[in-house]
């Protein structure tokens, strides 16, 4: 349902929808214009735009568009290569204090006053928030309306991602750590837009995987219930995507998510664990986990397979590997081209390491995972024999087997599950580090480092600077 222009912002602010949310276009995503610790701080503050370099002005170009995700992921690069860059702290701070992260916004803003203490905006900044912080300490709690009083939960909806099926797994576990960081109760819905359910809303991700909590999004359909992005309302929760990728607050990144108030929030867009492993304040129990470390938690706090799933590895292991004693290998084909020009250089290198391994551990079997026919012909001819694999749908194509037109969805996607939970038992695994599959074998189990290579760069560890290009 849409707001009309002269209408209260649904976002809460107390102002009309054309002078808040509603000043972006359909092209834009979502501008924090309220109920931020910004407000305090003019736009201004972010940066001095008379003074600006090239990088200061793409910066301050993106936040005046509201494209914060992206204006961070180039700040923390650059602050990878310039650990003491006052100016990337400045703008961090003004990030931070934008999606009300105030703590966060008060220590870059403190960060960046000790690199350069002749510079005055920072300080300003700095003595903003700190005003703005005190002046919390005295506020009243806001009082939730009577209707709600006896809901004290607060939920986060997980839909489907809507692509490869460990790419939907890994959007999920992003969106896992912001329910850690928030204290949300999690409730994964891969609904009409999931790649592997079965053509209706019924809930895929339980097909592969026990549910994440003893809630369910049946219990959100609840018209009292209040719910963030204001995309979303309990009428057409069940939808599969409403402005995922255009219009009023699409691509919302899961630094929106992290100080709503609202009683359901909705995460339908993907946000990588490094994207918010900076937001995980010093108190938390997370805190100073590495992103292999975080990935291991979650995986193995949230994602246990269903029985048909752990029934379905016994059968096999126990008919066709007999014992750990095997390589695993995930080699990728089919639409990986489109995305990894080098993918024939990557897939060259596999053959040298797969001999390095089998000949430490003296292993005679090799159980390789590949969407593509012509993978596993290319392995057979080297390995003969030594190749195992399970009878699962390939392609010869560059189309993905999941982009195909399959009969059986959720067949297809407990091919995959297997595969990867087969793979975990091995005694050693190779894979590619661009390719979700590889890396969620990577934190299925924790591999010693020797027994584990990824061929290229883990993308897991760096940001995603395509998902916010606008």
């Amino acid at each position: 349902m849409n707001t009309s222009r002269n209408e209260p912002c649904p976002c809460g602010s107390g102002l009309r929808f054309k002078r808040c949310c509603g000043k972006i276009s359909d092209e834009r995503v979502y501008i924090p214009p309220c109920n931020s610790y910004a407000d305090s701080l003019p736009f201004e503050n972010c940066g001095e735009q008379d003074n600006a370099d090239d990088f200061d002005k793409v910066i301050i170009e993106l936040l005046q568009k509201g494209n914060l995700p992206q204006a961070e992921i180039l700040l923390r690069d650059r602050l990878g290569r310039e650990l003491n860059n006052p100016k990337a702290l400045n703008f961090l701070g003004w990030i931070a204090a934008a999606i009300n992260r105030p703590q966060f916004a008060q220590h870059y803003f403190s960060e960046a006053v000790k690199l350069a203490p002749d510079w005055k905006l920072p300080q300003i900044n700095l003595d903003q928030v700190c005003k703005s912080l005190e002046g919390d300490q005295g506020r009243s709690p806001i009082v939730k309306s009577s209707k709600l009083e006896n809901h004290t939960e607060k939920f986060l909806l997980i839909k489907a991602w809507g692509y490869g099926f460990w790419s939907d797994v890994s959007h999920v576990l992003g969106q896992l750590l912001v329910a850690e960081l928030t204290g949300r109760i999690p409730i994964v819905h891969w609904g009409k837009n999931s790649l592997f359910g079965d053509g209706t809303a019924a809930n895929a991700f339980e097909f592969y995987f026990e549910a994440c909590s003893d809630w369910g999004v049946s219990d959100l359909l609840n018209e009292n219930f209040d719910f963030w992005p204001p995309k979303w309302n309990y009428r057409n929760l069940m939808e599969g995507e409403v402005n995922k990728w255009k219009g009023t607050f699409s691509r919302m990144a899961g630094l929106y998510l992290l100080s709503r108030q609202e009683m359901v929030v909705v995460s339908d867009f993907f946000s990588a664990v490094v994207d918010l492993k900076p937001w995980i304040p010093p108190t938390h129990h997370l805190y100073g986990l590495s992103v292999d470390e975080l990935s291991l938690y979650l995986v193995r706090q949230y994602l246990h397979p269903k029985k048909e799933i752990i029934d379905a590895v016994g059968y096999f292991y126990k008919a066709y590997l007999g014992s750990p004693d095997f390589i695993a290998v995930h080699a990728r084909g089919s639409d990986k081209i489109l995305e990894l020009n080098n993918l024939d250089e990557v897939n060259r290198q596999y053959e040298g390491i797969i001999n390095q391994y089998l000949s430490s551990y003296n292993c005679h079997h090799i159980f390789l995972m590949t969407d593509d026919a012509r993978i596993l012909d290319y392995f057979k001819k080297i390995y003969g024999k030594k190749i195992i694999t399970t009878d699962c749908q390939r392609t010869n194509s560059a189309k993905g087997i999941h982009y195909q037109t399959v009969p059986d969805r959720r067949r297809l996607g407990a091919e995959v599950v297997v595969d990867a939970y087969l793979a975990a038992k091995a005694r050693a695994f190779v894979g590619n580090g661009f390719s979700n599959p590889s890396l969620m074998v990577r934190y299925l189990k924790d591999w010693s480092e020797s027994d584990v290579h990824l061929i290229g760069q883990n993308m897991y560890h760096t940001h995603n600077t395509f998902l916010h290009n606008w």
